[in-house]
């Protein structure tokens, strides 16, 4: 049977999964806690100031039976994991012991490396089947010369080797929050040579603006019946 030209429309207009980063201190807590039907999952008990929805993890083990509870039914539209650095740290850990050694590097031909990676990677995938949105909160890393060139390490999530790509290819928006000289909390989705960020979505792709969830995350049409 032939195959049939059909165009086909958007799917969703909001992002799944979105990477949020930027210097600490600089608000994005507060902000994950001014997001209507949120779930801070907080794993550096960076919350504890804050009124919201919050539950504290406080280990790869909590996270686990917070899978369990979630599964079996919740009413939030966000989960927000806070941070994604403490998730990365947990799992190295629970490797060292699993294998008994001192250093992933311990592991040939990076196998530690990889085994960090596809369980973060396991996690950021589990989450995200729990609610209709994920976003995850990471710290940054600021840009830096490249010895003897005159190219630029952006300024990007805080986590090294392929691990941070590959995060970033799995989110459908990354963004950098940051403050202006006004002292107004901003984010940017526009990637440049000293920054790396982005979107798949057309609403954010390129945008800088100050901080508004209702940008974000724009309310989508409903979807009507034909009877």
């Amino acid at each position: 049977m032939p195959l049939t030209k059909v165009k086909r429309k958007p799917k969703s207009l909001n992002p799944k999964i979105t990477l949020l980063y930027g210097a600490p201190k600089v608000g994005k807590s507060t902000v994950l806690s001014q997001l209507k039907d949120c779930l801070i999952l907080d794993t550096e008990n960076g919350s504890d100031m804050l009124e919201g929805y919050i539950e504290n993890i406080n280990s790869r083990e909590e996270l686990l039976e917070f899978y369990k509870s979630a599964k079996d039914g919740h009413e939030y539209k966000y989960f927000a994991l806070d941070t994604v650095d403490k998730l990365v740290e947990w799992i190295e850990k629970s490797i060292l012991k699993e294998y008994q050694i001192e250093s992933i590097n311990d592991l040939p031909y990076g196998k530690g490396f990889g085994l960090v990676r596809s369980k973060v990677l396991n996690h950021i995938k589990k989450l995200s089947s729990l609610a209709p949105h994920l976003i995850i909160i990471g710290h940054r890393k600021t840009a830096v010369a490249i010895d003897n060139s005159t190219a630029i390490e952006p300024e990007s999530l805080d986590i090294s080797g392929k691990l941070k790509n590959m995060i970033m290819a799995a989110c459908d928006a990354i963004g950098y929050i940051f403050r202006d000289e006004e002292e107004a909390l901003m984010v940017s989705f526009k990637s440049g040579l000293a920054l790396e960020a982005g979107s798949r979505c057309a609403h954010l792709r390129g945008e800088i603006f100050p901080f508004d969830w209702d940008l974000i995350y724009k309310k989508e049409k409903e979807k009507v019946s034909k009877k």
